[in-house]
């Protein structure tokens, strides 16, 4: 993510009390997030101001005392987030929020809503929650690249992975306009992947979108390869 200056628009009198800051992005349209959300800063007394330019501004104390961020995103669809101490910068960190499966994808946006399940064949078929998902995809050059947003599957096993272009960058389409991606899945430090699935551009594909194969979007845990 390219740097960007910051911005701390409260007070006069408390500018030179802040601790540090935290700016929260949509991870599909890269907007700032103020509102409705909570982010609790776990080992810090005070509670964070929410500036005019959206920012979360804590106010000068001990920053040792700091153990973890913590975001719930309450009834807005993005994925909880829990950030360590090293993760956190001063004076700002900037923290891109996941989709959750309810996101309303605006038009555009190429991905897919997939299951991670362990097998395929056992009934009842048992979910793998909390794993780290994301989408690689083949450029007009021929290169597999990783898309940049990282997702995790909820407690059935449901999630999002959808694919953000830099401008510079071009996806290599199919004589249908479809793009060539494939899943890669990871949990502790087993990182799996599917093979290659063609995903028709500019939506987010769903099981309505192969009819003709009903499970095109299930993918089981012990099929992925390294």
């Amino acid at each position: 993510m390219i740097p960007r200056p910051f911005e701390v628009h409260i007070e006069q009198a408390y500018a030179r009390d802040v601790l540090f800051a935290v700016e929260l992005l949509d991870a599909v349209t890269l907007e700032r997030i103020g509102r409705d959300i909570t982010v609790t800063a776990e080992g810090l007394q005070g509670k964070p101001i929410v500036n005019k330019s959206g920012f979360f501004v804590w106010l000068r104390e001990d920053f040792e005392q700091l153990e973890k961020l913590v975001i719930d995103a309450g009834r807005l669809p993005y994925e909880p987030v829990e950030k360590p101490k090293a993760d956190v910068q001063q004076p700002l960190t900037s923290i891109e929020l996941s989709p959750r499966p309810d996101y309303p994808f605006p038009s555009g946006i190429t991905g897919l809503l997939g299951t991670l399940l362990e097998e395929r064949a056992p009934r009842p078929r048992v979910p793998v929650a909390k794993a780290k998902v994301h989408l690689k995809w083949l450029d007009d050059l021929g290169n597999l690249l990783d898309a940049p947003t990282i997702s995790r599957t909820n407690e059935n096993g449901d999630f999002v992975a959808f694919l953000r272009f830099a401008p510079n960058e071009v996806p290599q389409l199919d004589a249908k306009g479809a793009l060539t991606v494939r899943l890669r899945a990871r949990r502790d430090s087993d990182e799996r992947g599917s093979a290659d699935l063609k995903l028709p551009a500019g939506r987010i594909a769903d099981p309505s979108t192969f009819p003709q194969r009903k499970e095109a979007l299930i993918f089981a845990w012990d099929e992925l390869q390294p």
